[in-house]
């Protein structure tokens, strides 16, 4: 045992051939006893360790630093380690073949290109030349390290000075040339090589800092990829080569060991983003199109060899495809649709997107583009299609093709086969253009370009124009005598690219190459732009027309140019070559057909199309261990004496059922047996295991039951544990159950293989090693037999012992069968798979025999092609596809623990990992507890039988309701409530001045700037210098949440060398934007002389429609501002919910989800959830959107920010398109696994402005004084300026007028003198309203609120929503209110509801059924009860009827209440047995609200609490609301469809009322006003509002709802009356008016019946569907048992093409129809109509006294495929009893509409008897 542990520590003595390393040779032995060096040195870390805690106590350092430091000390300290051991495996790698070789079976992608390619050589040879120089390399790099870098470094600054290089070290591992491939097709004046390269060295360099004590370095490098190099020019002269071009055609892998300093580069989520850094480092300058050129000869011109022209251009018609797949079903699924394909072009980093062709599988293009190639062979074409969709495209095929081909055939027209695809092709024709350096063909070309047109609009080019910016001199310098940072703007036409930028110089070089194509170079030019890169200020320009190119003799200008508005010497380096696009149409072959695509015309594919669930089933492993506590049923001696039971378990899933042996006289058996069967991940498929006692003469006993739904088995993948039996008093069954996870790699086969060596068991089962998937298509030129007739084929497949057969086909030599199977595989490298063709299984035709252990070397261990057949005909051939998967085990506790568990008195710990595995049994028996101390002694289980019953009772009080995954999204009433406020900084005037000259004497300027800051947020305007009347112009955006207290603070300050000088201040209340909405103020600036500042503050509101959006950005066009802001179209709101299946991390860990949500610049980080595959977030975040038709949201999913774990693409578009502009619901995760899924709600508000037209400057402040006094001195009130207190904010006051209700004469309204700001209206687009009503309620004492209606809405956040009597006010007595002139009434278009308005929804509760309930009426020993249920929840109580004498009552009733959804509500339920005195307690349990509203629906057995025994079914769903009639009729259908026994209705929708005010009652009889109050009636529902202090303009602000049952048919109905007892009028509002009004919403004033000409009301009536779940129950036709009147069977009808036999499994009933108090004698009987005779009648075992009985039975039915579609299934459910009617229900399945291949499992309801 000890030398097998010691072998891992010593890699280097197990290399093989290796010689034993000199380190291992000089190690010296340690002589035993105690240093004493030791023990000081253990001594000392003991007390540097201790030493910092101690020092934290001592200068009490807070604990949570502490606690952050050991969190990022462990998460660098995992990286690292994990990073050593990724090394490590590298290092032994490369040292030797050995290692290899052991590999050979791995896929190939893990091998040299050598192996892979034939044309790439092993380059041996040269890897030895690298070893055996790499030790001088690393002395050159040292020396140059020291000698060069390190000076260089430390003269760069003073903070350097020390620096200096402690160790280089390059280490004794060699870059390795892993494989080499010449290029032989190219030009002779060049050598073209391509390097896989291969380096993992253990590099260490160390560098120090001692002047900050700071050591850092490196330690271990790798570096995989293709370096393609290139030897040109060739020469006639030593070296023979003039320079070395090297660069990588894509990215290489790059993997780096910091030490030191640097190690926090490995700190999680650094260490990716600094290894991306580097990459993207090396990609600049090593990654096409860039390139490193070393030149080996002078005078080189380097320029063209860094960027070189390209090697040519293709032209790429994309025309036409035909036979796409159908990702468009309609029916649900039912029907077959067609596709909206469109396709993406790419060649490197170019990408093009066709347009999408609407609902066709043939779309015609007809598109053109262009591309430019950089190197042939080597870039490739590819081309993916997809399906256009409103939320994911679906994916429908690609193709690849190698340009080289194109290059060499000039031309290719053909049709090219889509992979990955069940079928399609593309049509593709492509063009090589060759650049020409003449003229010559020019006007041929442009002729000719005259005739191509494309439907994508792009003109074809005539030439491509490449530019090299090479450098400038003598620029200009920039404003302040400062150096600029010139940057270089290139435009031909509407193309335009921009350089990289020279920091801090006025002799720039660039050196890079950009590329234009170009139409027509007589009529275009080039436009150069110098500018600076930060103050954009020009610094010279530069036009040269494209016809001068073409005067020149080799189409180049290489030469100095004089830039133009710059310096009086500034001038750039440009060279420019012009090519002109030639198509060789000479040249083209005659077929115009590639090589590649010539082959794809052979009659027969070249791969299979199984169907897309092929190779998609997994395997069930059910290890049977032990059983405990089983019932005795073989009494002695009449049942006086307990005896023992001999007990056998009977495990049926899938139509498979597996019988164990028997145990004779055990109540503890121990079976140790295991089954395996391959299943398909269908819902609906349950496990049940039944416990019997075997009996010789009669019946076997019944000992229990249970059921786990395979779900569950494939959600945990492992699950070890007891389970309690359920319908007997004890008993549980130890389980382990494993959905056994495949793999595709052949290097794990040996691994389990091993493990499955160590395996036994009791029925002396194998574990199977694999799956063998077979698909057989067809069979191609078969012999004809002896009488010259086609034969009817078909096809044997044989593994073993196991056996299938195809059906067969009609009279063909090419047979098509299309049928899948599968296998177990016991050893994949000694199977064989055997395939005979015979003619109707009587005359050979042919046969084929495949060893498995071809698969072991294949990739990913599949094998699809035409295989000869042997004993056939030559060109005789058989498609096949054959597929293995590896069974790799998850865990390792099999038989072998199994057995010390069950034997043992003190088994080992179970692992955490298997607690969190946890199945549930069913609907009923969850697992009382996990694995414990097996018992093997009768007489202690005797001993303990009262302490378990004890425990299990606890255990099934403990039970949680299983919740399953929510469809929605369910974020706070807060969510997307925030809005957006923008602030436009126009100008100011009058300005102090503050740069005084000459000691005051001379009035100078000031240069100023504005600071704004709101909350948290802080702007700051640009400077303008020596200006009293600044024009800034800008504009600045922030999302808020209106709170109490808020203002905007705007703050002049004179910009100063030293400290700059203050210039005035003003604030705006929060409350006084939001209640304007909008203004453009002229506001005066306070503790300063003068000064005021016009300032536009916009409160903008959001729609959730898209047809404003059109209007939004059009003024966005229009709209420029000095800071270069754009202006926001709309506000994207998004809740991160949760996840779910992601998948596990590399160690084989759960991940610690976190994500990154991104758009534009614009990105959120998500907190980082605990170890888990569903992570769970719920935060919210919002973005702004400046183009929802273009911007992305992407979101990108992570573990710990390291290892990426999948990402989402939603293009904001995708919500335009969506009801309420909401997406909400789950999303397939990209790069993740395929059940990866993450749940968001993402948002879209429209940002509804109300700036009508762009905002401009004042020409002067003479013009602005000129205008003002044309207004009449009646209208202009003069005030003067008061001083604020100094501990008082400044304030502004607010507009009072109405635009279309004012008077013209009066446009200026007098500022309040409480608010010392003096302000000046310019411009009001859009005033409020509200302002001039306030006015009005202010000066009128009978109008005025009360003190209490005023605290009650002083909130800023409920004032954006709030009414005119919400608003916050100042009181003051009317007296001092100034006179202002009234413009007339002016009222709100709409009503201001609170933010929670609207949001209730509905609890609908379905109280079905109870069994097993406790007996309280006890008559001589036995009685019954008469049980009825208590229902509690939201102050609502709900009580069934009464059952008389039963204790499995049924109810089948439905209660609905509606409730918020938010809070900790609990509903609780209470059952009694009803008594003439006092009634009896049965039990009770209670659910949270919030777990229903995430759930949405729960169909679940609760256990009763507080008794003994008792469970209650019932169904509980939050019902969504939407608001759309979209599915109204469908949701009115479940009123037709359901019934209850409380004679309850299921509501169709909801209808929210908000009265608000009423405007001009008339007056009382008596003349007084009324004191109204307003009653709202809706069917039998009668609702009152309070009533009003006297006014003819009362104001209630109160919400209600009704709940409706026909929207189409009801009626609401006001009634305004004074004190209820003096009419004043009604309205009456038919329901159906709002399904066509938009969003179901009626809100406006409405006039009132039997009131004055002007009395109106203003409500708002708001209609919300209810989007049952039941619907989609209706379409599985799965309703809830209770719902129908005779119950419900469950069957699975599949078809066994293969056997011709239609299989029925009957797995049960539920809800039987009641024939008894006691249950139902029932059976099951089949039969395929029409069947005259009854040959097909079949009949399940009786099963009596049971309402919800299981019988589990499979009949086959034998049944030509043919005659299938014309059949029909009848399934009767009878009653064996003489009580009651015969037939308790029926269904008939037509066969016809199902999909019998796949199979169907589903609840059919029952209904009455039919013919």
């Amino acid at each position: 045992m000890q030398s097998e542990k010691s072998e891992p520590t010593e890699p280097k003595g197990a290399e093989g051939s290796n010689p034993p390393s000199d380190v291992a040779e000089e190690e010296p032995v340690q002589a035993k006893g105690i240093s004493a060096v030791a023990v000081l040195w253990t001594f000392g870390k003991c007390l540097s360790a201790l030493l910092p805690v101690y020092l934290a106590g001592y200068y009490r350092v807070s604990t949570s630093l502490l606690v952050f430091g050991m969190m990022v000390y462990t998460g660098w300290k995992h990286v690292r380690e994990a990073k050593e051991e990724r090394l490590r495996s590298a290092l032994q790698l490369h040292d030797g073949d050995d290692y290899a070789s052991s590999r050979l079976s791995k896929i190939k992608r893990d091998l040299p290109a050598w192996v892979n390619f034939p044309d790439v050589e092993k380059v041996e040879w040269l890897n030895k030349v690298l070893q055996q120089v790499w030790p001088f390399v690393g002395q050159y790099l040292e020396k140059l390290l020291v000698e060069t870098i390190a000076p260089s470094i430390r003269a760069s600054t003073t903070h350097l000075q020390t620096f200096n290089f402690t160790k280089v070290d390059m280490g004794d591992k060699a870059m390795k040339v892993v494989g080499i491939k010449a290029h032989t097709e190219n030009d002779k004046g060049q050598v073209l090589l391509d390097l896989y390269i291969s380096y993992v060295g253990n590099v260490e360099i160390n560098v120090e800092v001692k002047r900050y004590f700071c050591k850092a370095g490196v330690k271990g490098i790798q570096l995989h990829g293709m370096m393609r190099v290139i030897l040109e020019p060739l020469i006639g002269d030593v070296p023979i080569v003039g320079a070395v071009t090297m660069f990588f055609i894509r990215r290489p892998k790059l993997d780096i060991n910091w030490t030191g300093l640097t190690n926090l580069f490995d700190i999680p989520g650094v260490n990716a983003k600094s290894d991306s850094m580097i990459m993207d480092a090396i990609a600049s300058f090593l990654v096409l199109p860039n390139r490193l050129v070393v030149p080996l000869v002078p005078d080189l011109h380097l320029a063209q060899l860094r960027c070189p022209l390209p090697r040519g251009v293709v032209r790429i018609h994309l025309l036409e495809a035909q036979n796409l797949p159908a990702k468009d079903h309609n029916v649900k699924g039912v029907m077959a649709g067609l596709s909206d394909p469109y396709a993406i072009l790419r060649v490197g980093p170019q990408t093009f997107t066709s347009k999408h062709i609407d609902n066709t599988d043939c779309p015609k293009w007809e598109e053109m583009y262009e591309v430019i190639v950089h190197e042939v062979p080597g870039q490739e074409l590819e081309v993916e299609v997809y399906d256009k969709d409103r939320d994911q495209d679906d994916f429908l095929g690609r193709t690849k093709l190698d340009l080289g081909i194109v290059k060499n055939s000039v031309a290719v027209d053909d049709w090219f086969t889509l992979k990955e695809s069940s079928s399609g092709r593309i049509h593709l024709r492509l063009e090589w253009l060759s650049l020409l350096p003449n003229t010559d063909k020019l006007e041929q070309v442009l002729k000719r370009n005259e005739t191509i047109t494309g439907k994508n609009l792009e003109p074809p080019s005539s030439a491509v124009l490449v530019v090299y910016l090479d450098k400038a001199k003598a620029l200009p310098m920039k404003k302040g005598n400062k150096e600029p940072n010139p940057t270089v703007h290139i435009s031909v036409q509407d193309t335009k690219k921009d350089s990289k930028t020279c920091y801090s110089t006025i002799d720039p070089e660039w050196e890079e190459a950009f590329t234009f194509f170009i139409q027509d170079p007589h009529k275009q030019d080039i436009d150069f732009q110098v500018k600076d890169a930060d103050s954009k200020q020009p610094l010279g320009s530069l036009r040269i027309p494209l016809s001068r190119i073409l005067k020149e003799s080799d189409l180049s200008l290489d030469q100095w140019f004089e830039l133009e508005n710059s310096g009086p010497a500034s001038r750039i380096y440009v060279n420019t070559v012009l090519r002109v696009l030639w198509l060789d149409e000479e040249n083209i072959k005659a077929d115009v057909s590639s090589t590649v695509a010539a082959g794809m015309k052979k009659p027969l594919p070249q791969k299979s199309s199984p169907h897309p669930s092929f190779a998609t089933e997994g395997l069930l492993r059910i290890h049977l261990l032990a059983g405990q506590n089983l019932v005795p049923k073989d009494n002695r001696l009449g049942g006086m004496m307990k005896g023992k039971s001999d007990p056998y378990v009977k495990i049926s899933i899938g139509g498979e059922t597996f019988t164990s042996q028997t145990i004779n006289e055990n109540l503890n058996p121990t079976w140790n047996e295991m089954y395996e069967v391959i299943l398909t991940q269908l819902p609906g498929q349950e496990l049940h295991v039944e416990v019997f006692d075997k009996d010789m003469d009669m019946k076997d006993d019944f000992m229990g039951r249970l059921k786990i739904d395979l779900k569950d088995i494939i959600d945990a993948q492992y699950a070890d544990q007891w389970y309690a039996l359920s319908d007997v008093k004890s008993g549980r069954v130890h389980l382990v159950l494993e959905w056994v996870p495949t793999s595709s790699e052949a290097d794990r086969l040996d691994q389990a293989l091993q493990f499955y060596s160590r395996q036994s068991f009791q029925n002396k089962a194998v574990p199977s090693a694999g799956l063998l998937f077979v698909y057989i298509e067809q069979a191609y030129g078969l012999p004809v037999k002896k009488s010259g007739k086609d034969p009817k084929a078909g096809a044997e497949l044989m593994l073993r012992k196991v056996s299938r057969k195809t059906t067969v086909c009609d009279r063909t030599t090419s047979p098509h069968w299309n049928e899948a199977f599968s296998f177990l595989v016991r050893d994949p490298r000694e199977d064989v798979l055997i395939v005979k063709l015979s003619h109707s299984w009587t005359l050979p035709i042919g046969s084929v025999v495949i060893p498995m252990g071809e698969l072991l070397s294949e990739p990913d261990l599949v094998l699809d092609r035409w295989f000869h057949l042997d004993g056939a005909s030559p060109e005789s051939q058989i498609q096949l596809r054959i597929e293995l998967k590896l069974l790799i085990p998850t865990k390792c506790p099999g038989a072998d623990k199994a057995k010390v568990n069950v034997a043992a008195d003190h088994p080992p710990a179970k692992p955490k990992q298997e607690e969190d595995t946890a199945l549930k049994s069913g609907s009923v028996d969850t697992p009382v507890e996990t694995i414990t101390s097996s018992i093997t002694s009768d007489e202690v289980i005797q001993e303990k039988e009262a302490e378990n019953d004890e425990n299990e009772d606890e255990a099934e009080e403990s039970q949680i309701p299983a919740t399953t995954e929510p469809l929605h999204t369910s974020p706070d009433l807060s969510f997307a409530t925030e809005g957006l406020l923008r602030i436009i900084l126009l100008e100011a005037q009058d300005l102090v001045a503050k740069d005084n000259r000459f000691g005051r004497m001379v009035k100078g300027k000031s240069d100023p700037y504005a600071v704004i800051s709101v909350g948290q947020f802080l702007f700051k305007s640009h400077v303008v210098e020596e200006n009293l009347s600044p024009v800034w112009n800008e504009m600045y955006e922030m999302v808020l949440r209106p709170q109490s207290g808020q203002d905007v603070q705007v703050e002049l300050f004179d910009k100063d060398v030293d400290k700059d000088d203050f210039l005035g201040r003003f604030k705006i209340l929060m409350s006084d934007i939001i209640q304007s909405q909008f203004k453009d103020q002229w506001y005066t600036l306070s503790d300063v002389n003068s000064g005021r500042v016009r300032l536009i503050t916009e409160w903008v509101p959001t729609v959730s429609r898209s047809d404003a959006l059109d209007q939004v950005m059009q003024l966005q066009s229009l709209q420029s501002y000095r800071n270069k802001a754009v202006q926001s179209a709309a506000l994207l709101f998004v809740f991160m919910d949760r996840a779910r299946m992601l998948p596990f991390k590399k160690s084989g860990k759960e991940p610690k989800a976190a994500a990154e949500l991104i758009l534009g610049n614009t990105a959120y980080k998500t907190k980082v959830c605990e170890r888990s595959r569903t992570p769970q977030w719920s935060e919210a975040f919002y973005f702004l959107v400046h183009n929802p038709k273009e911007q992305m949201l992407i979101v990108k999913l992570s573990s710990a920010w390291d290892q990426p774990m999948g990402s989402l693409v939603v293009p904001v578009r995708e919500l335009l398109s969506e009801p309420q502009l909401v997406l909400d619901k789950w999303m397939h995760l990209d790069g993740a696994l395929p059940e990866s899924e993450i749940l968001l709600r993402a948002e879209l508000k429209i940002l509804d402005t109300r700036m009508t037209d762009v905002p401009k400057s004042s020409a002067s402040a003479s013009k602005k004084e000129t205008e003002a006094e044309k207004v009449p001195k009646t209208a202009k009130v003069e005030e003067k300026r008061t001083e604020p207190p100094a501990n008082q904010s400044p304030e502004v006051s607010k507009p009072h007028k109405e635009p279309e209700a004012a008077d013209p004469d009066l446009s200026t309204a007098k500022p309040d003198p409480r608010e010392p700001a003096e302000v000046q209206i310019t411009k009001d687009v859009c005033p409020s309203a509200v302002s001039q009503q306030m006015e009005e309620q202010s000066q009128d004492p009978k109008t005025h609120h009360e003190p209490k209606a005023q605290t009650e809405s002083t909130a800023v956040k409920d004032l954006a929503q709030s009414t005119i009597s919400g608003l916050p006010t100042d009181k003051k007595k009317p007296a001092e209110v100034p006179e202002i002139p009234k413009a007339g009434p002016s009222l709100p278009s709409h009503t201001t509801p609170p933010r929670d308005f609207g949001k209730e929804g509905v609890l609908r509760i379905h109280l079905l059924e109870a069994k097993n309930l406790i007996a309280k009426d006890n008559v001589l020993g036995k009685g019954k009860s008469d049980p009825y249920v208590k229902i509690n929840v939201g102050g609502v109580m709900f009580k069934s009827h009464v059952i008389k004498e039963n204790l499995n009552p049924t109810w089948n009733e439905m209660y609905e209440v509606v409730l918020s959804g938010k809070g900790d509500q609990d509903i609780k339920f209470e059952a009694f047995d009803k008594d003439l005195n006092s009634d009896d307690f049965l039990g009770r349990f209670s659910v949270r609200l919030s777990e229903v509203v995430s759930s949405q629906y729960t169909d679940q057995w609760f256990t009763l609490k507080e008794v003994k025994s008792g469970q209650i079914h019932v169904i509980l769903e939050w019902v969504p609301t939407v608001s759309h009639s979209v599915r109204l009729d469908q949701v009115m259908q479940l009123e037709t469809l359901q019934s209850y026994q409380n004679k309850a209705l299921p509501s169709a929708a909801l209808l929210f009322v908000y009265i608000q005010a009423a405007k001009s009652l008339p007056l009382k009889k008596s003349g007084k006003e009324p004191r109204a109050g307003a009653e709202l009636l809706l069917g039998e529902t009668s609702l009152k509002t309070k009533v009003c202090d006297r006014s003819a303009n009362p104001q209630w602000n109160e919400s209600f709802h009704f709940v409706l049952r026909d929207p189409k048919r009801q009626i609401l109905i006001v009634k305004l009356s004074s004190g209820w007892d003096e009419p004043m009028g009604s309205l009456v509002v038919p329901v159906k008016e709002l399904l066509s009004e938009p969003e179901l919403v009626l809100d406006r004033w409405f006039h009132l019946d039997g009131a004055s000409a002007d009395s109106q009301i203003l409500l708002r009536a708001e209609l919300k569907v209810l989007n049952t779940k039941m619907l989609d129950l209706i379409g599985t036709e799965a309703l809830p048992c209770a719902a129908t009147g005779s119950g419900q069977l469950k069957m699975s009808v599949t078809y066994a093409s293969q056997e011709n036999k239609l299989v029925v499994i009957v797995h049960g009933c539920r809800g039987l129809l009641a024939q008894s108090k006691e249950g139902v004698d029932s059976y099951v009987s089949l039969m395929l109509l029409p069947d005259k005779s009854k040959t097909t009648k079949r009949k399940t075992a009786v099963k009596k006294k049971d309402h919800n009985p299981e019988y589990n039975e499979r009949f086959e039915f034998e049944l030509p495929e043919q005659e299938v579609r014309f059949r029909r299934l009848s399934a009767s459910v009878k009653n064996n009893s003489f009580r009651g009617k015969d037939v308790i229900g029926q269904v008939q399945v037509e066969l016809a509409q199902m999909d019998l291949k796949s199979g169907v499992t589903q609840w059919f309801p029952l209904s009455d008897e039919v013919e």
